[in-house]
């Protein structure tokens, strides 16, 4: 049976990984408006057409099902599949899941889905920063794949994003293996400048166009990507200023951090931004004290570090090994974040955030075993 268009749309948006409001950001339309596409009871406008096919890297032949060849049904399900599989916290699912997309690749060797998800998963896997999710023993297999799929979606990809982050994936591959100069070489194909963005020039259109009410969606969502951005690169910059040695100046940097944070949220929480979320933050500041001696301070950080992830966990939840993260940001008051936490994560980001000088001496502190056994009590 044949797929509606709406069947389609949905099953490319979660090909590649896209939320509803992400896509309708992308389009300048609401996602109530993609809701609707997709349970067939409204149509894109003809303008939305080329752009949705741009988006995806399809033909518009493709969105209005005229184009439906074996191959293109077969890769969305195979994308499908594979992502069915992945459990997050369990690094044997998104293993199993990046080998149903490479068997896809085998089938498919040129498909631009299976390949961008192959990518994104594959970089995902390969790099000791990620954290559990680092296939340490398949790695060195995995990253020439990873390199030559980002190099495919670079020479024939169409869009902009998805050029970039291909690029991206390139820098850190490459620097992970210490191919210096071809990192550098990536890196410069970024632009300097980050205020133009889409979202602040889309902005600039509309004040133009005296249309304030979308000017100011649009101003939203440039504010809620700048604030992931400065969340992951305050995380590096206090990192790289530890791994230097000047742990007074990663002390500052994340004291200021957090001195922003609760400025914009208040007492809320603030929601998980990127791998470098505001618990790593703090556990990052604990390592920063422990390596000046201010044990006291340390402890300080590492139990803001765990409540910040109880205060995540204590959302209402149906299953009761996983909860929904749903916090909305006081200033733009309008993204969910939506994120499946499973309750072992708060001792796998203490493995991985604490190094295991910095865990055996706080072992001996009895905040701390109180704060495992904390931990623990959650966990069961």
């Amino acid at each position: 049976m044949a797929m509606t268009m709406g069947q389609i749309i949905k099953k490319l948006r979660k090909g590649r990984g896209f939320t509803q409001e992400e896509l309708a950001e992308r389009l300048g339309v609401t996602y109530q408006a993609i809701s609707k596409w997709e349970n067939d009871s409204g149509m894109p406008d003809i303008s939305q057409i080329v752009p949705l096919a741009t988006i995806f890297d399809v033909s518009t032949d493709f969105l209005f099902g005229l184009d439906h060849t074996s191959e293109a049904e077969d890769a969305l399900k195979i994308v499908s599949i594979a992502n069915s599989i992945q459990e997050y916290g369990k690094l044997d699912t998104y293993l199993k899941a990046y080998d149903v997309l490479l068997d896809g690749l085998k089938k498919y060797p040129d498909n631009y889905i299976i390949t961008y998800n192959c990518m994104n998963l594959g970089f995902s896997l390969s790099l000791p920063d990620n954290g559990w999710i680092y296939a340490e023993e398949r790695a060195e297999s995995i990253i020439p794949e990873t390199i030559r799929q980002a190099n495919f979606i670079i020479k024939n990809s169409k869009n902009i994003s998805d050029i970039l982050w291909a690029r991206q994936n390139l820098v850190f591959l490459y620097s992970a293996n210490k191919k210096f100069d071809l990192a550098t070489a990536e890196a410069r194909n970024f632009p300097v400048r980050t205020d133009l963005t889409l979202y602040s020039t889309m902005a600039a259109v509309n004040e133009y166009m005296g249309n304030h009410e979308r000017e100011a969606a649009y101003l939203c969502s440039d504010i809620d990507y700048s604030l992931q951005a400065f969340e992951n690169n305050v995380a590096r910059l206090g990192k790289a200023y530890y791994n230097n040695g000047n742990y007074t100046d990663a002390i500052d940097v994340y004291e200021r951090f957090f001195a922003v944070m609760k400025a914009i949220f208040k007492d809320e929480c603030p929601p998980p931004y990127h791998d470098f979320d505001s618990g790593d933050c703090y556990l990052l500041l604990a390592e920063s004290y422990l390596a000046v001696g201010e044990e006291n301070q340390a402890m300080d950080a590492v139990e803001n570090a765990v409540m910040y992830y109880i205060d995540l966990l204590n959302k209402e939840t149906d299953d009761e090994n996983c909860c929904p993260i749903v916090v909305r940001s006081p200033i733009i008051k309008k993204r969910e974040f939506k994120q499946r936490i499973r309750r072992d994560i708060i001792k796998k980001k203490l493995q991985n955030k604490l190094s295991d000088k910095s865990i055996e001496k706080l072992n001996q502190n009895i905040r701390f075993i109180e704060l495992l056994d904390l931990v623990n009590n959650i966990s069961e």
